[in-house]
């Protein structure tokens, strides 16, 4: 009899972040050898990860569900699964039969407060080592988070496990131009660890050597502080802010995209720089160590937080872009592929 696992879907409200697209890309891949239940809210997109059976356990992710999240009976009102597991905390205490898998995407928290609302932060900080110790399997995307939970939390490095990411699967489509005009790209969400303040002060010191835009992809609390930042420094009518985008015009923004920038000051992994890759893209990025173990020199780096260093980089690859040989980058995106991770997922699995 195949073991039953159910996996807390509940945070993926929006699909498009990289846990998210994590989640979906490894377990879909092990749908036929696992018995693979997913407690999703009640907006969950029905015909994503169609091996994988969906349970509605919420309407939403309301404070009262996060408070219910914590206790074994929340989880077990629809059967007990064998295994559980989460991308999220808290782990809970269930009964001694029921293992845990607990994935740690980062410590962001550990670096600054501000990197999230002070109420995450907080409830981070009171559960992360909690969580650790009672997971039956840790797993993180990098060694560098590795070593980080290591060092400050004293997780085993048996129990500890590093299945990385890999780059999104876009799908092929032929849409028209996005803009109409070139432009640099930037992917994320509108956070302050993704410093995209720093990247509109580079293309403000670029804009008037090029005549292209700038493309911010993304969501998120900061986008009126960004537009005013861009009015600011003289470039607002020449960014553009698209807002949530779905994978098929994310394939099309890196299509007809000059070049990408990955500016954060704090990553886990580095997913999209895969993605820019793949694309055939020239990649500049801030040289923080998870960007640097997934991009290795397929890239070009700048000082994290310094727009003058980014800026430079950028008018260099603009001004050399007929030289780029995107074929390295290439090659090395493809060291990473969910397959080789769905099956580093599975042995794990195998062993409950």
């Amino acid at each position: 009899m195949k073991r039953s696992f159910l996996l807390n879907w509940l945070p993926f409200e929006n699909t498009a972040t990289g846990a998210a697209i994590r989640a979906v890309e490894l377990h879909e891949r092990l749908s036929g050898e696992f018995n693979l239940t997913a407690a999703v809210t009640r907006d969950f997109p029905g015909d994503i990860a169609p091996g994988v059976e969906k349970n509605i356990f919420a309407a939403g992710r309301s404070l009262a569900t996060r408070l219910s999240e914590r206790s074994p009976g929340f989880w077990e009102r629809h059967g007990s699964p064998d295994v559980w597991v989460s991308d999220t905390l808290p782990v809970p205490r269930f009964k001694s039969n029921i293992r845990t898998v607990l994935t740690v995407h980062d410590l962001r928290f550990l670096v600054n407060w501000k990197y999230l609302s002070l109420q995450r932060y907080l409830f981070l900080k009171l559960n992360m080592k909690a969580s650790l110790i009672r997971a039956d399997v840790v797993i993180t995307v990098s060694r560098w988070i590795a070593e980080q939970i290591i060092e400050t939390y004293g997780v085993s490095p048996e129990k500890l496990h590093v299945i990385p990411n890999a780059a999104a699967s876009m799908p092929k489509v032929s849409l028209p131009d996005y803009t109409g005009r070139k432009y640099i790209l930037t992917v994320g969400h509108l956070e302050p660890r993704k410093d995209h303040r720093t990247l509109l002060r580079a293309f403000a010191a670029v804009a008037g050597k090029w005549d292209g835009d700038l493309v911010v992809a993304g969501r998120g609390h900061l986008m009126e502080q960004l537009q005013s930042l861009a009015d600011e420094l003289g470039v607002g009518s020449r960014v553009r802010f698209t807002g949530g985008v779905n994978l098929a015009e994310l394939s099309v923004l890196y299509a007809q995209s000059t070049c990408l920038v990955c500016p954060s000051v704090y990553e886990g992994f580095g997913m999209t720089l895969l993605e820019g890759m793949l694309a055939e893209l020239p990649v500049i990025a801030s040289g923080i160590p998870p960007h640097r173990e997934v991009a290795g020199e397929s890239v070009l780096w700048f000082e994290p937080g310094d727009h003058e260093d980014l800026a430079e980089t950028i008018l260099r690859v603009l001004e050399d872009h007929g030289s780029f040989d995107p074929n390295e980058g290439v090659r090395k995106a493809r060291m990473y592929n969910w397959d080789e991770s769905a099956e580093m997922l599975a042995s794990i699995y195998r062993g409950f």
